[in-house]
């Protein structure tokens, strides 16, 4: 059996815990880091909620911490998502200590290490990608793969027109998507059909364990807000992307070349399809896959088999 060797750049966050939790559990997977950006909470909490959630998994990952805002203009955070420290203000111990090396510094070394069989999971900002291809532009044949949980070609979830991740960086986000590197394009357009409901989690809490203990306290948080908007269960934005990459035939997808608007303040992360008129056939690359379509009972049963492994 083929393993992925991967690293996950992330924020979390709650759906980023559960989407490490599912990385962490898989046999098709094999984290060789994990970096941190800002996000769902500020860069200092991101970096120490990752290392949390690795011990509370049981697991020795480098941990590197990342960009503390967007490439430009003013850093949104998601604490009324996801709790004042990111986890549903559920305190976990903390083994170790964060990487002396930086987020870039190990994506750098550990892709051109790897040779180009190392793929990223970008479950936050693309600040760190970004960044990466700005200073290195030597490494993108080295970059596999890259998933991305972001964007939307439909609504928004922060605006009319920006999802989370893309709003808080769009110029990092339309630098990623028109580098050429290969990206499966995990967006709200098909993550708002993935959904773990209410009758899930009593199923969880009723496994036991004081792993799982911790995990279901922090998905009562999050279900709180959910239920605020008049849904009893919760949008598996971060675990479907790492499902998606378990396993590639959970989504359908469609190619397209895209940019991200990073200009307007209006339509600020608005993710915009660029056809052969804007760009020219010989120019036009269309390297995102976009996934617009999942399997919700095969991505419910694959999400809670995995889970269960911590009970």
């Amino acid at each position: 059996m083929d393993v992925k060797e991967l690293i996950i750049d992330c924020d979390p966050g709650i759906d980023d815990a559960l989407a490490l939790f599912m990385a962490f559990a898989s046999d098709k997977l094999l984290v060789r880091g994990i970096t941190t950006v800002a996000g769902n909470v500020s860069s200092a909490l991101t970096a120490r909620n990752a290392l949390s959630l690795c011990t509370l998994a049981g697991q020795d990952i480098e941990v590197a911490s990342g960009a503390s805002g967007p490439l430009v203009g003013t850093t949104h955070t998601a604490a009324n998502v996801h709790g004042e420290n990111g986890l549903g203000n559920v305190n976990l111990p903390v083994a170790g200590g964060i990487s002396e090396r930086g987020a870039e510094e190990l994506l750098y070394q550990e892709l051109l290490r790897a040779g180009g069989d190392l793929e990223i999971i970008a479950l936050g900002p693309l600040t760190n990608i970004a960044l990466l291809i700005e200073k290195h532009p030597d490494v993108l044949p080295y970059i596999k793969k890259l998933t991305i949980m972001g964007g939307s070609l439909g609504r928004g979830n922060v605006t009319p027109h920006g999802e989370f991740n893309f709003y808080s960086d769009p110029l990092a986000a339309d630098r990623v998507l028109r580098s050429g590197i290969p990206i499966h394009l995990v967006g709200l357009d098909v993550t708002n059909q993935a959904l773990l409901h209410g009758e899930d989690i009593d199923k969880m809490e009723a496994w036991g364990g004081p792993v799982i203990s911790d995990v279901v306290k922090m998905i009562r948080y999050y279900q709180r807000f959910y239920r605020s908007m008049g849904l009893d269960g919760l949008k598996m934005h971060d675990p479907l992307a790492v499902a998606a990459v378990i396993d590639p035939t959970l989504t359908e997808t469609t190619a397209y070349a895209l940019r991200v608007e990073h200009n307007d303040q209006e339509t600020m992360g608005k993710v915009c399809i660029i056809d052969e008129s804007q760009w020219g056939n010989a120019q036009l690359f269309k390297n995102v896959s976009v996934s617009m379509r999942v399997n919700q009972d095969r991505f419910l049963s694959l999400f809670m088999r995995l889970m269960r492994s911590f009970s």
